[in-house]
């Protein structure tokens, strides 16, 4: 399993709307935000490349400014 950080900027008049959207990823948990419209939120992934194309879902919600990879950590799993 692959964890992301990604910082998310939007307008802070956004954040309630933008809030909303990102509680109905399955896959991302909104840790932080502040009132000028910066979050902080984990997105997980089964590898890097499922990673990079829920990144991209971010980027495209309505109200995204700018989804910006903070970190980025692949487990190793057993099998």
């Amino acid at each position: 399993m692959d964890i992301s950080g990604v910082v998310v900027a939007c307008r802070p008049e956004h954040m309630e709307t933008l809030t909303a959207s990102l509680a109905e990823l399955p896959w991302a948990d909104l840790h932080f935000s502040t009132p000028v419209g910066r979050m902080v939120v984990t997105i997980e992934a089964a590898d890097h490349h499922q990673s990079m194309d829920r990144l991209t879902a971010i980027r495209r919600l309505p109200r995204v400014l700018r989804a910006d990879l903070a970190k980025y950590r692949a487990e190793a799993t057993e099998e």
